[in-house]
């Protein structure tokens, strides 16, 4: 046997002890801070009479994380003047109010809450509507990204313009200088905005500028498609951001592309996201995202829900007011249910539920004299967002909660290709979008994975041909020419055809028929979308 040479294996084992000694005392060098975002909340007020989300929670949780020493940024991925009952009153001045107490004074700007502007902040589109916008822009205490919006001016109304409204900002946190810029869809087309600039080359500008500015980690505050968002985390590197911050669907999404998240919570302050960002020495940026659901275990700032609480009850005797009835005009009860409608708008706008289903029949129902083969409703304009328990009644903030838009219905002509071509519209994007439909008079299957339908037929089972002549009843919305039609740039005002129910309003449909069901409404499914994830399907 060999012998060993202890003194030199001593000495190599010594030498290597001190340099991994040396190695594990370098230390690593960090700095960190959280982003606390929400994105399309409508409702101060949350939902479910207030056990679930709202901003009263908001506050809350911003307080915990500002409590545990962390330095805490606010970003609003857009949608929150418009549309909901209370901005039909107040024009969003509530939302305003409430959201300037986010940080626990309403009196002072807010230097760590950052809002982009959704598709919604220009519902009101008309020119005259302008120094309504730049009346809430002045009333709120924090900062409004515009990076890609072109602001149309007026020799009338000017145009939108503040200290607040800015392109870019760059925060300094203990050191750590964060670069924020952001995308809002063109979906909308209000008379004040000129034009919106591309999303991808609006960024290949900022990200690069931004680093140029010293920015050490670089947010996309997004309002636009999931799909939008991955094609910003799909560019070259260089100008891809570290982290999207985004709004528009929904429902929450966590999705990770070339190391890089897109975050965006649930509407209405359901949830919201928290994400800690950690910038070392050894590992780079790390982004650590969770979602937190706001629900009756998270209790409510008191001071900032006591404000919600006087906006809320301020707006209905106001609302009362206008119609000239009695200022609790709004507990009306219409009938009931037997069943729970289902609301909820991860629901009602991906798959068919029972109101949706008895919507649309309703709709169908009244243009039946017209001959019409089908109802096509699209679920956006449907916006109550919280189920109606079984046995309860359905009084009138249900309704105008629901229809907070004008509901007028009007019969066009198409042919079974150009349905084909709205149903692939429909299911296109399946994350909620407010263009997928409630139908009647049709049926098929949806297969989400394949992203495909098939079996399009009528509710007898019959097949329907390309060429099939079809009388359809759509909302106004989706064929006016000041709207973008939802997306469906296939149908227009030229289809609409001859009919004594042009018109009506569907709201009062519904409220007909609950008032005319004295035993209460019981609407089921019948399976006139089936969906290969949940359902069993045969063509």
């Amino acid at each position: 046997m060999k012998a060993v040479n202890f003194s030199k294996l001593s000495l190599f084992f010594l030498i290597f002890c001190l340099f991994f000694i040396a190695s594990c005392q370098k230390k690593i060098k960090s700095k960190s801070f959280v982003i606390l975002s929400i994105n399309d909340v409508y409702r101060a007020e949350g939902l479910n009479n207030g056990t679930l989300g709202g901003l009263a929670r908001v506050k809350t949780i911003r307080d915990k994380l500002e409590k545990e020493g962390k330095n805490v940024l606010l970003l609003h991925a857009g949608d929150f003047l418009q549309p909901s009952f209370s901005s039909r009153v107040n024009q969003g001045a509530a939302m305003i109010a409430a959201m300037n107490q986010l940080d626990g004074n309403s009196d002072t700007f807010d230097r760590k809450m950052i809002v982009t502007f959704g598709n919604h902040e220009f519902d009101k589109a008309k020119m005259k509507y302008l120094p309504r916008l730049q009346q809430r822009i002045n009333e709120s205490d924090f900062s409004w990204l515009d990076s890609n919006i072109n602001w149309y001016h007026d020799d009338k109304f000017g145009q939108i313009h503040s200290y607040k409204v800015v392109k870019y900002i760059i925060k300094n946190f203990d050191g750590l200088k964060i670069g924020i810029y952001s995308l809002t869809t063109d979906m909308a087309k209000p008379q004040y905005v000129a034009s919106f600039d591309n999303p991808v080359e609006v960024t290949k500008h900022y990200v690069p500028f931004l680093r140029e500015k010293g920015a050490d980690i670089v947010i996309a505050l997004t309002h636009q498609q999931m799909s939008d968002d991955k094609k910003i985390l799909k560019l070259p590197e260089k100008y891809r951001p570290d982290l999207i911050i985004g709004g528009h669907e929904h429902y929450h999404q966590l999705e990770q592309i070339n190391n890089s998240w897109i975050v965006k919570a649930d509407a209405d302050a359901a949830s919201v996201a928290v994400v800690e960002v950690v910038l070392d020495n050894v590992n780079g940026i790390s982004v650590f995202p969770i979602i937190q659901d706001l629900d009756k275990n998270i209790a409510k700032d008191k001071v900032l829900q006591q404000l919600v609480d006087n906006w809320s009850q301020n707006t209905e005797v106001r609302y009362c007011k206008k119609i000239k009835q009695a200022s609790d005009c709004l507990d009306e009860v219409y009938g009931s249910t037997k069943v729970e409608l289902i609301a909820e708008e991860s629901e009602i706008r991906r798959f068919e539920t029972n109101l949706g289903d008895f919507i649309a029949d309703i709709a169908l129902d009244e243009f039946k004299y017209c001959h019409a083969d089908a109802a096509l409703i699209n679920s956006g304009s449907i916006r109550l967002n919280h189920n109606i328990p079984a046995n309860s009644n359905i009084t009138r903030k249900h309704i105008e909660g629901m229809f907070p838009y004008p509901s007028n219905l009007k019969l066009i002509q198409i042919k079974g290709s150009t349905l084909k071509q709205m149903i692939n519209h429909a299911i296109d994007m399946w994350t909620a979008n407010g263009h997928w439909l409630l139908i009647a008079g049709i049926k098929y299957i949806h297969n989400p994975e394949k992203q495909q339908f098939y079996a399009l037929k009528h509710a007898n089972n019959q097949t329907i041909s390309d060429d099939e002549i079809l009388r359809v009843i759509v909302p106004q919305y989706l064929i006016d020419a000041n709207t973008d039609h939802d997306g469906y740039t296939m149908i227009d005002e030229s289809m609409q055809l001859d009919c004594n129910k042009n018109g009506t309003s569907l709201k009062q449909l519904v409220i007909k028929r609950i008032k005319n069901t004295a035993i209460g409404i019981n609407p089921k499914k019948d399976g006139r979308i089936c969906n290969t994830m949940r359902d069993s399907c045969k063509e």
